[in-house]
């Protein structure tokens, strides 16, 4: 405890030492009460904690509590010093007569648990309930019936019953080491049906005399019984919902494959537009070259395009159709800058979007640098499309890696099994 109090005058020491340069006098005084408070607090405990059980006693759990473990820390002068020891506190143990007393209350508890939901135990046409343990756990209890074809080792109504039965029922108590045997009868009666479940038991006592007739190759379902008329319908799975269920299921699945036929389908668009890019550059630089303006070379090289198409030379290209698209703009009166502008939208490609920011600069501003810049831009997209190329590859050397892998493991078992069946031999 002497150690607490002197590390919190030290720590109070170099706070007063501190308190001006780094915090307000108001706020020095808080911290040295929380310091000085949580010191004191702990030194208590600290105490508490060093006297704790010196006395000699500790005080056991009631029956049924079970046992308790504490540890300790024991002293034996010259022998042991703070040599930690775990000792186990059972519960209380009780005299013969206690047991007694606790047995009595426990058949008493009984009495009143076992109903359930029966009014007495000259009614009992529910099952029973039987708890395994009373008395707030100081007595455990087990059960056995005289009649196992009336109730089920649980308690539970085993058989509709058509006549009263008396049935004896056995309760095993156990308190620590001694038991006591508590007997006593149940009357187990019919239980009341309802109007439904009676009217049911007729149907199906006609049913079983119509089944009991003989020379008969059919069973005739009674139209009347009780002078009530009856009317059968078989009981079939319900299907529609089923139906219903694969539906929606059909409807998701064609969403979504048709989600992913998109997708796929615009990411063979991009390829091609990315494989067509540096070819598109190309010809617009040699155009430039040849003393063309933009507007013009754009205009030979889409309507070449346009007339392979239609002869059947080439496929559908995707680049060159927006090409198309930007020139009919042109021609139907939409501005040049919107038109290309337009045309850098519609690629969604960021090769395609400078292209088309490089057109327009070079229609605002002129067209000195233009083909510079379309041969700087050309050599890099050749350089990015020998990358995309080594990618690819890299990636179906990667899928090739598995099947390599199982056939050099199906080459090693084919080598290596012969060889140890012969060693074994």
């Amino acid at each position: 405890m002497y150690w607490y109090i002197a590390g919190a005058a030290i720590l109070a020491i170099i706070a007063w030492r501190l308190k001006r340069r780094y915090v307000g006098k108001e706020k020095y005084y808080k911290a040295v009460l929380a310091v000085m408070g949580s010191f004191l607090l702990a030194a208590v405990l600290g105490q508490m904690d060093q006297t704790a059980g010196e006395e000699g006693q500790i005080v056991k759990n009631e029956p049924g509590q079970g046992h308790e473990e504490r540890e300790y820390l024991v002293d034996a002068k010259g022998v042991l010093e703070e040599y930690p020891l775990k000792v186990q506190v059972e519960e209380r143990k009780l005299t013969e007569e206690q047991c007694q007393e606790y047995f009595e209350e426990a058949k008493k508890e009984l009495d009143g648990l076992i109903l359930g939901e029966n009014p007495s135990l000259d009614e009992v046409a529910k099952s029973l309930y039987l708890p395994e343990d009373l008395v707030d756990g100081a007595v455990e209890a087990e059960y056995q019936f005289s009649d196992y074809d009336v109730f089920q080792p649980d308690g539970t109504l085993k058989v509709e019953l058509a006549r009263p039965v008396l049935v004896e029922v056995t309760a095993e108590f156990s308190c620590q080491e001694r038991t006591c045997l508590y007997s006593f009868f149940v009357r187990a009666v019919p239980r009341e049906k309802s109007t439904r479940e009676e009217f049911a038991d007729q149907i199906r006592s006609v049913l079983k005399h119509e089944n009991e007739r003989e020379g008969s190759a059919y069973l005739s379902l009674p139209k009347n019984v009780g002078g009530r008329e009856v009317n059968w319908r078989q009981r079939t799975e319900n299907r529609s919902i089923k139906i219903l269920f694969l539906g929606v299921v059909g409807a998701i699945g064609i969403l979504m494959s048709e989600k992913e036929s998109n997708k796929r389908k615009e990411a063979e668009r991009q390829q091609q537009m990315l494989r067509d890019y540096p070819e598109i550059v190309s010809k617009l630089s040699l155009l430039l070259g040849a003393g063309m303006n933009i507007s013009l070379a754009w205009e030979k090289i889409a309507v070449a395009y346009r007339k392979k198409r239609e002869n059947g030379e080439v496929e559908c290209r995707f680049a060159y159709e927006e090409m198309l698209g930007a020139l009919y703009e042109i021609q139907e009166g939409v501005g040049e800058l919107q038109a290309f502008e337009n045309f850098g939208e519609r690629c969604h490609l960021g090769t395609y979007r400078k292209l088309s920011s490089l057109i327009v600069q070079n229609i605002r501003k002129g067209a000195k640098g233009m083909q510079k810049l379309l041969e700087e831009e050309e050599w890099e997209a050749f350089e990015q499309q020998k990358a995309r190329a080594r990618k690819a590859g890299e990636e179906v050397g990667t899928k090739l890696m598995l099947p390599m892998v199982m056939m050099l493991i199906i080459v090693l078992v084919i080598l290596i099994v012969p060889a140890g069946m012969m060693l074994n031999l």
